[in-house]
């Protein structure tokens, strides 16, 4: 009996031994050796959604600095124009200016312009003229 219970404590410590060095917790898809690092307060789970709020921010940034592109593209070209636009105006200022130098003064009066309205008025002082002086042609004749 004592070589029964030599042999049971033998095998006891044996497997007790076995057990300590090769665990059956630490085995999982890695095997064994890898170490398990447990981070209780990290869970891969999330890893997508993290990676997803990632590109969603990195996909916005982009979007802003191209719009920003955009508006600085649209204010410089404005500009361009407007300064354009303002150099036509001072050449044809200019130019209207250069003509109306080169006209004479007789040219330049106002009598003299081609205003339809203005001749409908000279029209009818001259007719009211004509009127008057026909009624005391008249009236001279009359004496």
């Amino acid at each position: 009996m004592a070589i029964k219970a030599l042999f049971v404590s033998l095998m006891t410590s044996i497997l007790a031994v076995g057990c300590v060095a090769f665990p059956d917790e630490g085995y999982d898809a890695r095997g064994y050796g890898q170490p398990i690092y447990r981070d209780y307060g990290y869970d891969s789970r999330y890893d997508r959604q993290r990676w997803e709020r990632e590109r969603a921010y990195r996909i916005q940034q982009m979007r802003l600095e191209q719009e920003r592109r955009q508006a600085q593209h649209d204010r410089q070209r404005w500009q361009y124009e407007q300064a354009k636009r303002d150099q036509i105006r001072k050449q044809q200022w200019e130019q209207r200016r250069q003509d109306w130098n080169n006209k004479s003064n007789h040219e330049r009066r106002w009598d003299n312009r081609a205003d339809s309205k203005q001749w409908q008025q000279r029209d009818r002082q001259n007719q009211r003229d004509k009127k008057r002086n026909d009624r005391r042609g008249r009236e001279f004749d009359r004496d």
